[in-house]
C-alpha cells in the first residue's frame, strides 16, 4: 500500500484503540498500537490460518510433541471417519483451546463486538498475499450470506465461492455479479465492488480465460458470417471442436464446485485451484485466440497457410493443437486436389483452390489462358514447382479431352493410383509434402503420364515437326527457290500502290507460286494453311510494303504456334524486305549487263554506268551477308538447337518453352528484339539508299535507252563508216531540235552524277554508322558481321575506330558520338 493508505489505516486503528480502551496514557496508545500494526502486518502463527481442514490440523500438530502428534493422528482419522459435519469448526475451537486465556485476550483485544469474521487482506513480510482470519471468528464462507457485503479497511468482502462461480460464468463468456464485460470482450470488476488487492489481482488473471474465450468465438461468428467458403467453414468447425473440449472441461470444474458444496464447504475450489486447473486450458486459448485473428478475411490456401504459420513450433501441445486444426481445414483443399489430378475437373464455387479457371476460354488459348495458378490461395507449404506441376497435369487431362478430343483410357493407372492412397493415406501428408513421399511420387507418375500422352498427341496425331518445317520454310524464307519465284510473280502486283491491292489477286498468284514448286508434304495440307495478308496501308505506299506471307494454325498445333504468329509475321516482314533490297539490286545488276554494249556506244554515259556499277557492288555485299547472317548464322542454328530440345521435350510446357527460344533467338539474330530496335532502324536507314539507286536507275535506264534509240534512227541516215563504228556521233547532224535534245540529255547527266555522288556519300556514311554499331553491340556474332561487312577494310581505312579494338568505354563514346548522327 501507499504512503496515503499507510496514514489511514493507522488513524482508524489509533481510533479503534482509544473507543476501546478509553483515554490512556500515550505510552499505552503507543504500545497498543505497535501490537495492532505488527499484527496486521504479520503472517505467522494462528492469524494466518486458513478455512482449510487440513491445515488447521497441521497447526494443531505443529504445538504437540512427537507421541502427541501420533496420537493425535489416530484420533484425528477416528474424526474423520465419523459421521461430523463442520468439522473444521471442531479442529479450530480446539487449536483456541491450545493457548492461554491471557493470550487470547491479548490477540484479540477485546474486539468481540466488532462482529469481524476477518481482520485484513495484507501484503507479508516476503511480499505473498494472505488472507488473516481471527481465530474465534473463522468460519464457513458457505455461510456467508450471499448478499452481504462487510466493510474491512474500506474493501468490501466478497466470499471467495461468490468469486469462482463469477469466474466459471466468465470463462464461458458471461457476466456474473462481480464481473462485467468491457467493450473488448473482457471482463472487469464491478466499478461498484472494492475487494482486496490480492483477490483481485487473482480474479482479474483468471478472467483473462473468458476474454480469450470471446476473442475466439467472436472470431469464429465473424468468419461464418463472411461464407468464405469449405475451408473456413472447415476452419471454424475445427475450432468449435475444441471449444467443445474448453466447454467440457468447464462443466467438470462446475461439478467439482457442486459437489464441494453439497459436503458443506469441505474441499471447496478456491482460486488457487482455478490456477492450476486452467493453465493448459489458457494456453491453448491463448493459440487459438492468435489463430483467429491472423485467419479474418481469409479464405481457401491463404487461411491454410496463415493456420500453417503455427505448425513448427517447439512446444509439442501446440503443434499438436495446430496440426488437428490444420487437417479440417486443408481437407477440402486436399480433396479438390486429388479430383484436378485425376480427373483434370475443378469444383470450386468460392475460389479457394489455388488453381483458377476461365469458363470463357477455349480453344488454343485453353493451355496458355483457361488455367491459372492463383498465387494469393497458394498455400505456403507448397512449392512454386509443385503448384506448376500440379497446374500442368490437370491442364494436360484438359487439353487432351477439350482441345486433342483424345477420350482414351489412359488416365486409369494413376486414377487407381490416387484411389488406393486415399484409403491408406490423412490429409496430413498434403500440408506435410515430403519430397520424396508417397504423395509427391504419385503426382509426379501423373504428371509424366498426362505430359507424355500430350506430346504423343501433338507428334504422331497432330503432325507438329512437319508443321514447324513448313513455317521455317514459308515464313522464315527457308525454301529459297519458292520465295524467289513467289517474288518474281509478285512484281507485277506489289509494284503497284498499297491501296490498290486486293488479297484475292494475290492468294491466286500464291498458289501458282505453290503448284509450281510444290513440295512433298501435301497430304498434310500445309498448302491451305498459307495465307496472304495486307497491313493497311498509309499513303505513297507500295504493295511491297504491306505484303505479309501467313500460316495459319488451329487446334492443338495453335496453342503452340497461334501466341507466335504475330512475331512470325514481323520476322518475315523483315526478311523479306532484305530479300527484296536483294531483288532490286539483282535488277540493276542486270540491267547494267544487258545494256553494257548500248552504254559503249554512247561515252558520256559511261562515267554514270561505273558509277552506278560500284555503288551496286557495294550494295550487294552488305544485302548479301546480311541476308546470310539473318538465314543462317541465326535461324539455323537456333533450328538446330531447337530441334534437339523438342525431340527431349517431355511435356507440352517443354515444347512451348523450346519453342519460345527458338522465337527469342531469331528475334534477337534478325534484330527485331527490344536491344537491337536501335540497329535495325538504321538498318532500314540503309536500305533508304538502296530505294533510291533503284529509281535513279530506273529513270537513268529508261532516258539512255530512249536516247540511244533515237541516235540510231538518226544515225542511220549518216554515213555507214559511223554506223559501223562503236560510238554514235552527232557532229554531222544540224538538226536544231537534236541539238537540244542532245543539251537536255548531257545536262541529266550532270544532275545525276551529282545525285550519285550524293547518294553515295549518304550510304557510305550510314554504313560506316551500322559498323561502328554493330562492333560495339556486346553480341560477339554482331562484332564479326561488322568485319565482314567491311572485309576490304574500305571503312577502317577512313575511320581510326574500327581499328582500335572496342573497350566498354570506346564503345560508350562511339555511342554518344554517332547517336547525333543519324
Amino acid at each position: 500500500m501507499n504512503a496515503a493508505e499507510v496514514d489511514t489505516v493507522g488513524d482508524l486503528v489509533q481510533k479503534l484503540i482509544i473507543s476501546l480502551c478509553g483515554e490512556q496514557n500515550p505510552e499505552i496508545i503507543r504500545k497498543w498500537m505497535r501490537f495492532s500494526l505488527g499484527l496486521l502486518s504479520s503472517s505467522q502463527g494462528v492469524g494466518t490460518i486458513r478455512e482449510d481442514e487440513v491445515t488447521v490440523a497441521g497447526h494443531i500438530k505443529d504445538k504437540m510433541s512427537y507421541s502427541d502428534g501420533i496420537e493425535f493422528d489416530k484420533l484425528y482419522n477416528d474424526l474423520k471417519a465419523r459421521p461430523l459435519k463442520n468439522r473444521v469448526r471442531i479442529l479450530i475451537f480446539l487449536l483456541n483451546m491450545c493457548q492461554s486465556a491471557e493470550q487470547m485476550k491479548e490477540r484479540i483485544f477485546s474486539i468481540r463486538d466488532l462482529k469481524l469474521r476477518l481482520c485484513s487482506s495484507t501484503t507479508s513480510t516476503t511480499g505473498q498475499i494472505s488472507e488473516v482470519y481471527t481465530a474465534s471468528q473463522i468460519v464457513s464462507l458457505n455461510e456467508v450470506d450471499k448478499g452481504t457485503r462487510e466493510k474491512i479497511f474500506g474493501d468490501e468482502y466478497i466470499p471467495e465461492h461468490v468469486l469462482v462461480q463469477d469466474l466459471i460464468y466468465s470463462f464461458q463468456g458471461i457476466e456474473g455479479k462481480v464481473l462485467k464485460l468491457d467493450s473488448n470482450y473482457g471482463f472487469q470488476i464491478d466499478a461498484m465492488i472494492s475487494i482486496d488487492r490480492s483477490r483481485k489481482q487473482a480474479t482479474l488473471r483468471l478472467s483473462e480465460l473468458g476474454y480469450l474465450h470471446n476473442i475466439v468465438r467472436k472470431g469464429l461468428e465473424r468468419i461464418s458470417a463472411a461464407s468464405n467458403g469449405q475451408v473456413a467453414d472447415s476452419f471454424v468447425a475445427a475450432l468449435y471442436s475444441e471449444l467443445s473440449e474448453y466447454y467440457r472441461f468447464i462443466a467438470i470444474i462446475q461439478e467439482e464446485i457442486n459437489r464441494a458444496q453439497s459436503h458443506s464447504g469441505l474441499n471447496r475450489v478456491t482460486l488457487s485451484h482455478l490456477h492450476l486447473w486452467t493453465y493448459e486450458p489458457l494456453e491453448t486459448l491463448k493459440w487459438l485466440a492468435s489463430i483467429v485473428r491472423s485467419c479474418q478475411g481469409q479464405k481457401g490456401g491463404a487461411l491454410a497457410s496463415a493456420v500453417y504459420e503455427y505448425i513448427n513450433h517447439g512446444d509439442a501441445t501446440v503443434k499438436k493443437l495446430v496440426k488437428r486444426v490444420l487437417e479440417s481445414v486443408c481437407d477440402p483443399l486436399y480433396n479438390m486436389l486429388i479430383r484436378w489430378i485425376v480427373d483434370g475437373e475443378l469444383d470450386d464455387p468460392y475460389k479457394e483452390f489455388f488453381i483458377e479457371t476461365c469458363a470463357d476460354i477455349t480453344g488454343d488459348r485453353l493451355w496458355h489462358e483457361k488455367y491459372q495458378v492463383r498465387k494469393s490461395m497458394l498455400p505456403s507449404f507448397i512449392t512454386t514447382m509443385q503448384a506448376k506441376q500440379i497446374l500442368g497435369t490437370g491442364k494436360s487431362i484438359n487439353f487432351l479431352r477439350e482441345v486433342c478430343k483424345d477420350f482414351t483410357p489412359w488416365q486409369g493407372k494413376h486414377t487407381e493410383m490416387f484411389k488406393t492412397f486415399n484409403e491408406e493415406y490423412k490429409v496430413d501428408v498434403f500440408f506435410d509434402m515430403d519430397p520424396d513421399g508417397r504423395l509427391q511420387t504419385m503426382m509426379d507418375v501423373a504428371y509424366k503420364e498426362t505430359s507424355t500422352r500430350v506430346v504423343e498427341i501433338l507428334t504422331k496425331q497432330y503432325y507438329l515437326i512437319d508443321h514447324l518445317h513448313a513455317i521455317k520454310g514459308y515464313l522464315l524464307l527457308g525454301q529459297g527457290h519458292f520465295i524467289q519465284h513467289l517474288m518474281h510473280l509478285l512484281e507485277p502486283e506489289l509494284d503497284k500502290p498499297a491501296s490498290s491491292l486486293y488479297p484475292h489477286n494475290i492468294s491466286s498468284i500464291l498458289e501458282t507460286g505453290i503448284r509450281a514448286t510444290g513440295s512433298k508434304i501435301d497430304d498434310l495440307d500445309i498448302h491451305r494453311r498459307l495465307d496472304v495478308r495486307l497491313l493497311p496501308p498509309s499513303e505513297n505506299e507500295r504493295g511491297w510494303d504491306v505484303f505479309i506471307l501467313d500460316y495459319n494454325v488451329g487446334g492443338p498445333i495453335g496453342t503452340i504456334l497461334e501466341p507466335c504468329r504475330q512475331i512470325y509475321q514481323t520476322i518475315f516482314f523483315s526478311l523479306w524486305r532484305a530479300k527484296r533490297m536483294e531483288s532490286i539490286l539483282s535488277a540493276i545488276w542486270k540491267r547494267q549487263i544487258t545494256s553494257a554494249k548500248m552504254f559503249r556506244k554512247m561515252p558520256e554515259v559511261l562515267p554514270i554506268q561505273t558509277h552506278i556499277h560500284l555503288i551496286t557492288s557495294s550494295m550487294v555485299h552488305l544485302v548479301h551477308q546480311m541476308q546470310y547472317f539473318f538465314l543462317f548464322e541465326v535461324i539455323e542454328c537456333s533450328w538446330d538447337t531447337f530441334t534437339k530440345q523438342l525431340g527431349q521435350a517431355a511435356s507440352l510446357d517443354e515444347i512451348i518453352t523450346s519453342h519460345n527460344h527458338f522465337i527469342n533467338a531469331v528475334r534477337r539474330g534478325t534484330l527485331l528484339d527490344e536491344k537491337s530496335q536501335e540497329l535495325m532502324d538504321h538498318l532500314r536507314s540503309v536500305y533508304g539508299p538502296i530505294l533510291d539507286l533503284q529509281n535513279l536507275e530506273e529513270t537513268f535506264f529508261t532516258l539512255a535507252t530512249q536516247e540511244y534509240e533515237t541516235r540510231l534512227k538518226e544515225n542511220n541516215t549518216l554515213d555507214a563508216t559511223y554506223v559501223s563504228s562503236n560510238r554514235l556521233d552527232l557532229s554531222g547532224i544540224n538538226d536544231a531540235e537534236a541539238s537540244k535534245r542532245y543539251t537536255t540529255f548531257l545536262k541529266y547527266l550532270n544532275t545525276l552524277s551529282i545525285q550519285l555522288r550524293l547518294l553515295s556519300r549518304t550510304y557510305q556514311d550510314r554504313v560506316k554508322k551500322f559498323l561502328i554499331m554493330l562492333a560495339s553491340a556486346e553480341d560477339v556474332s554482331l562484332q564479326l558481321l561488322s568485319v565482314r561487312l567491311d572485309f576490304n577494310e574500305y571503312y577502317k581505312s577512313k575511320d581510326s575506330r574500327l581499328v582500335v579494338p572496342l573497350t566498354y568505354l570506346h564503345r560508350r563514346q562511339s555511342d554518344q558520338t554517332f547517336l547525333s548522327c543519324k
